[in-house]
């Protein structure tokens, strides 16, 4: 791996219909609240993010509703990241999510960088979802939970956000430093000074005939 700084990230938003993936996405990148989209449309949103040492490029797939096996199996190949929706007042929708992480586990295995968000909390008095529901259906994935509205703030999404990139940079560390060779691994203090001294000894003999 040439590259030695995190500077980018791919992020792929799953959720059923009306749950809010494409007015998170929108949230995260504008600050703004749209409510109004088409849940058959795919979207790629890229976004700059200006980092302490280094802008970050986060490129967002906002997938369709449901997509085929197929497609799915190639948005999971192409994401670093996943961002997996459900509605409180929608209890099939958290179901899908289960679903899904079980397609991500098939492709990429269980250890990636992935978070689970229950979206609409605004709307507590037609939830359908509880708190319980979501710890008896555990899903293939061992991800960070959120509750959040994305109507009401960004709040939320930004907590989601920064969670899932923390992720996406241990993850990008870990496999940069797996793929560093033994040779191009910085040499420790006493190599230096053992080389050095070596260094010495062979001049002064030299010096000497």
């Amino acid at each position: 791996m040439s590259q030695r700084k995190f500077t980018n990230a791919k992020i792929v938003i799953f959720g059923g219909p009306g749950v809010g993936k494409t007015a998170f996405a929108v949230r995260y990148i504008t600050k703004r609240f749209i409510c109004d989209y088409d849940s058959d449309k795919e979207m790629m949103y890229t976004y700059k993010l200006s980092a302490a040492k280094d802008d970050i490029t986060i490129e967002i797939l906002d997938t369709t509703s449901k997509p085929s096996d197929d497609v799915m199996d190639k948005h999971i190949k192409w994401g670093e990241g996943f961002i997996l929706i459900y509605s409180v007042i929608d209890r099939s929708s958290l179901e899908e999510t289960m679903k899904v992480q079980e397609r991500i586990a098939k492709v990429k295995g269980t250890e990636v960088p992935a978070v689970l968000v229950a979206n609409k909390c605004d709307l507590l008095p037609c939830r359908d979802v509880m708190n319980d529901d979501v710890q008896t259906t555990a899903g293939t994935l061992d991800c960070p939970k959120f509750q959040i509205s994305v109507a009401e703030s960004s709040g939320g999404v930004l907590e989601v956000m920064e969670e899932l990139l923390c992720q996406l940079k241990r993850e990008f560390v870990k496999n940069v430093s797996a793929s560093t060779p033994m040779l191009e691994k910085p040499k420790s203090k006493l190599y230096s000074m053992k080389r050095a001294f070596k260094k010495r000894i062979n001049r002064s003999h030299s010096d000497t005939f």
